[in-house]
């Protein structure tokens, strides 16, 4: 009686330990229903300029959390500016906006530390990076810093010319897991830092408020691919000397990632005959990004709401300038002087 007693609690534990086993494996991204999904038959939610959250009060600042609070909240691509070091050496690279004067945000690998920390402890989530590379950084740059980072086992590799992606699940299973994709200078050298109009088309980003949201090819220019970036954020252009600066606009993002956001995913969709795949957006938090992508996805919105930005991030109410207070102004003015004096 007592072998027969300790081989069911030993039956017992192991039927538990089997069945947390599969429940840790349902979800994918967060939702069962899309593990069965290929990778391009997803939506994900996007953040625009997602290291340009620091320094507080800078010009171009595009997002209010820091990028382990974007993992926590559920956002699963990213889009970093890649620039040389200020110092000038060559083993890491620089995230900064338009300029490192206006905003920097400092060293890749800090970002690159922070994402993996978040996919070691989440194995079941697949995170997608987009690169724009503004200094015309050499694939072996990015190379180098993922390698340092320990990003290699997750990284995974496309043929060039395919169509046919994995599913999220078996991406899970195989744990290559984390895609970059570049919009200029991909080679052969570095598979993995795929070229991104290869297989994914934009909308078009430059978007003033009151102009109608589009829905047509950008880049490459008239090229459709089988996925696509929905670019949809608002800014204004500030004149500043003789320069021009895109600057967010914060003071109208909860229509903007709203209702606009819903009526803009809904006429692409119809547009195109398929949802966008990244929909990309300044200050996540604010309206309802994450509603809209699962609503794109066909699951139900799993309730998780965003974390709040903190309070000192807020800006200042809108004035004249259409959501731009006068100190990101004067910022934008030292911040102008600053490049012409370098």
């Amino acid at each position: 009686m007592r072998f027969t007693f300790i081989s069911s609690a030993i039956a017992l534990v192991a039927s538990t330990m089997l069945l947390r086993g599969a429940d840790a494996q349902q979800l994918c991204n967060g939702y069962a229903e899309l593990c069965a999904k290929t990778y391009d038959q997803v939506s994900y939610a996007t953040a625009h300029n997602a290291y340009s959250y620091t320094p507080r009060g800078a010009l171009a600042l595009n997002q209010n959390n820091d990028i382990p609070t974007q993992l926590k909240d559920g956002i699963r691509a990213f889009m970093l500016d890649a620039y040389n070091l200020p110092s000038g050496a060559t083993n890491d690279i620089e995230l900064c906006h338009s300029y490192c004067n206006l905003l920097d945000a400092g060293p890749l690998s800090a970002v690159l530390g922070q994402i993996k920390t978040f996919m070691d402890q989440n194995p079941n989530e697949v995170i997608s990076i987009f690169w724009e590379n503004a200094a015309n950084l050499a694939p072996a740059r990015f190379q180098t810093v993922y390698q340092a980072a320990g990003m290699t086992p997750y990284l995974y590799t496309q043929a060039a010319g395919s169509t046919t992606w994995p599913t999220l699940a078996s991406m899970i299973s195989s744990k290559k897991r984390l895609l970059n994709f570049v919009d200029s200078g991909a080679d052969a050298s570095v598979p993995w830092l795929m070229a991104e109009y290869d297989f994914i088309f934009e909308t078009p980003w430059q978007i003033t408020a009151g102009s109608e949201y589009p829905c047509t090819v950008d880049r490459p220019k008239d090229q459709e691919r089988g996925m696509y970036v929905m670019n949809h954020f608002i800014s204004k252009q500030v004149i500043v000397g003789d320069q021009t600066y895109d600057v967010p606009q914060s003071a109208i993002v909860a229509q903007t990632n709203g209702q606009d956001l819903a009526t803009h995913a809904n006429k692409c969709t119809q547009t195109f005959s398929k949802i966008p795949n990244f929909v990309a957006v300044d200050f996540y938090e604010q309206g309802s990004v994450f509603q809209t992508v699962a609503q794109l996805n066909g699951v139900t919105w799993n309730g998780k709401a965003p974390t709040p930005p903190p309070s000192s991030t807020k800006n200042a109410a809108a004035g004249k300038n259409g959501g731009v207070s006068s100190a990101v102004v004067t910022l934008a003015a030292a911040a102008a002087a600053a490049i012409f004096t370098v």
